[in-house]
């Protein structure tokens, strides 16, 4: 039996930001070994370069490319982790350059489609092409990094900024390989920005293989990862993690990086990362990196409150945490809820090594729509700008119609994992009862036959709005994709913005029980489409000439249609239902997406006595035949960020299907639950839920 390899177990990963290259001079190595330590760290990033201000050659081991190397300290401290049982993977800067630095090596440097140097990297610095001859310059470095006895490298970056790069070494690439010049603009219909975008890329995975190749060939037994793409668009920073997952050991995102106002933040923002690098790897372990501060107030930590929910989720999605802040705050709390979080789990870790998602929900994450449709771009550390970076060519918003999605599945209770354009395999949709594809708009010809084929033998599918109504490039389909499924076809496109506007529920569907009303306000924006074979369960009404007057007659346009297609069945909304849901919150909303759900798929746990604000994911160790159930609540003040967690007592929890189970205990407890049960069905009562439950439950 093979052994299991160390970066395969559970991991917890400190980064503690080392100062400048002055006080360096005045750290100990076993204290800082220690500290780590004491905090229950097995890993870390070290930083070995003085990237204050961006990559100006000053580093912390010997190496050809430094202009100075001020200290040795990856030789003195590397003994100090090991000593301690901590893992040491050298953290590289591989995307920011100090201006000054850069002025002596211009021809590194990325330019923007006008010809002048990207110069504000973080508001101060500039990016180097990987393309350019400073590629040789960083792979030697990684070269002379891995004569050391670490356990391995992370690469922050590389990247490319939106509108780059246009240096001389870009443009006589990009001709070798396409015959022609770089587009000048920004023009998603073009050809050549498409194979733009593909460049770019390409070229980031290249370098990574590049990097991956040098690393092993000194040091083969060293891992390799580098700083990924979570859920956003990929294309700004030109980071598409399936390129480059078979050349990396592991993948990791910035699912835990909170920003300014957390109030416009997702809760379970480290879950939905979790899920999605999990459904990119491969089988490859993934992180979600932490930042331990408020962002961008680097310098002030986090809550100890959020720290414990971002690890929580984090852990109960699969994903290790990487936990990273300034070295001289790693006293305060939240530091030290960090360090309660790493102890608990290296103390269960055979409970959390080795799982895998169990779910027969699916939610599509179409990465070509969130590149060629329109999709929020949040401000992320590679993409301070934002929203400003977001296509506004599209009525909808395929990131903020996810988020809706997404919210309302956890606020359900609903299990489920995400998957991508590659997870639409047979042999991947077959474990499924129910795919939800909201208003995924951009999607090729194989993964439409795939979803026909996937519903025709008796799979079901919940879509919105324009899903299915472009090409994987964003080009305008005479009829979407996935009409014949929807059991529509389209009439004169798009219309609304809907403001003031209504919807209302026609007979008594199924997914209409329990709603408070059957007249509801409507989504911004509606789709146009005739019923051909589906059967229609909501209108819109005809548009509101202004408040205050009286709800107009149902128009002739379909909101909610149902149809049958083979063996499966399709819930189809026209219209942007779960971006509507995402702003607004229409709890009615919900209740037509929990409804929908529990008929079309198999319901595997059900919560009673508990808060929409508690999320449940289920993992199994197959080999252990152990279920282990993942309980966050994040039931706060309601504001953030969070200081106190209201405890939720006697939680009953009912598994379905799961008679074989017969013990269950809680980890953080530290108790045995009493079980009860009823045919097919197993339950237990939860005397409390503080922030966060493990619950293991066996055999499975």
């Amino acid at each position: 039996m093979a052994v299991k390899q160390w970066w395969h177990k559970p991991l917890t990963i400190a980064d503690f930001t080392l100062p400048d290259a002055e006080e360096v001079l005045r750290i100990n190595p076993a204290e800082l070994a220690e500290a780590k330590s004491m905090l229950g760290f097995n890993t870390e990033h070290l930083g070995c370069s003085d990237v204050w201000g961006g990559e100006k050659g000053v580093f912390y081991f010997q190496t050809r490319i430094a202009s100075q190397v001020p200290r040795d300290l990856l030789k003195e401290y590397l003994p100090e982790a090991h000593r301690r049982g901590i893992r040491v993977l050298v953290y590289y800067n591989v995307h920011w350059i100090n201006p000054e630095f850069g002025r002596h090596h211009e021809d590194w440097l990325q330019v923007d489609s006008e010809g002048r140097i990207i110069s504000n990297l973080y508001g101060y610095g500039n990016a180097p092409c990987v393309n350019s001859s400073w590629r040789e310059w960083s792979l030697k470095g990684l070269e002379d990094m891995a004569s050391y006895d670490i356990d391995g490298v992370f690469l922050d970056g590389p990247i490319f900024a939106p509108d780059a790069c246009y240096c001389i070494s870009c443009r006589e690439k990009f001709g070798r390989k396409y015959g022609s010049n770089l587009p000048r603009w920004e023009d998603w219909d073009d050809p050549a920005w498409r194979q733009f975008i593909d460049f770019r890329y390409d070229s980031i995975a290249e370098y990574l293989k590049d990097a991956e190749k040098t690393l092993k060939r000194v040091r083969p037994n060293a891992i390799i990862y580098m700083n990924s793409t979570g859920l956003w668009p990929a294309w700004p920073a030109a980071r598409e993690n399936r390129r480059l997952m078979p050349y990396q050991d592991i993948l990791g995102a910035e699912g835990g990086f909170l920003y300014y106002d957390l109030r416009s933040e997702p809760l379970w923002k480290p879950g939905m990362t979790a899920k999605l690098l999990e459904a990119q790897s491969g089988g490859k372990p993934t992180v979600v990196f932490i930042a331990g501060a408020n962002k961008g107030w680097d310098e002030y930590l986090l809550t100890a409150g959020e720290t414990r929910l971002l690890y929580a989720d984090t852990i109960a999605n699969g994903a290790n945490p990487w936990y990273g802040i300034p070295l001289a705050l790693k006293n305060r709390p939240g530091a030290l809820a960090a360090g309660e979080m790493n102890r608990f789990i290296l103390r269960n870790a055979e409970y959390l090594e080795g799982t895998m998602p169990l779910a027969k929900v699916g939610l599509f994450w179409s990465a070509r729509t969130a590149d060629f449709y329109r999709a929020s771009v949040p401000v992320t550390d590679f993409t301070p700008q934002g929203e400003k970076l977001g296509r506004r060519a599209a009525a909808g918003n395929f990131y903020e119609s996810f988020l809706g999605c997404y919210e309302a599945l956890v606020r359900s209770h609903i299990v489920f994992t995400i998957l991508d354009e590659d997870s639409f395999k047979p042999e991947v949709l077959h474990g499924y009862d129910l795919i939800m594809a909201p208003n995924c708009a951009c999607i090729s010809k194989s993964i439409v036959e795939a979803i026909k084929e996937y519903v025709k033998n008796g799979g079901n599918l919940i879509a919105s709005f324009e899903c299915s109504r472009y090409d994987e490039y964003g080009g305008l389909l005479a009829e979407p994709g996935l009409a014949e499924v929807f059991g529509v076809k389209t009439g004169r496109g798009v219309f609304g913005p809907m403001m003031l506007d209504y919807m209302s529920v026609v007979g008594n569907p199924a997914v209409a029980e329990g709603l408070s009303a059957t007249l509801l306000p409507c989504p911004t924006y509606g789709l146009e489409v005739i019923p051909k074979t589906s059967e229609v369960i909501a209108f819109f009404h005809e548009k509101m000439p202004s408040r205050y007057v009286k709800v107009p007659s149902l128009s002739k346009n379909p909101a909610i249609l149902m149809n049958n297609y083979g063996k499966g069945c399709c819930l189809y909304i026209a219209g942007n239902f779960f971006e509507h849901y995402y702003s607004y919150h229409n709890p009615d909303y919900r209740r037509i997406i929990d409804n929908a759900v529990r008929l079309m798929s198999r319901r595997l746990v059900t919560l009673e006595n508990c808060p929409q604000s508690i999320e449940i994911t289920l993992r199994h160790q197959h080999s252990k035949r152990r279920l282990v159930m993942h309980l966050v609540n994040f039931t706060g003040e309601m504001t953030r960020p969070i200081e106190s967690i209201m405890p939720m007592r006697d939680l009953r929890i009912s598994l379905h299907g799961f008679k074989s189970i017969k013990r269950a205990k809680a980890l953080r407890l530290n108790m045995e639950l009493l079980l009860e049960n009823a045919g097919e069905d197993v339950s237990f009562r939860l005397p409390i839920l503080r922030e966060y439950e493990v619950i293991v439950l066996e055999p499975f």
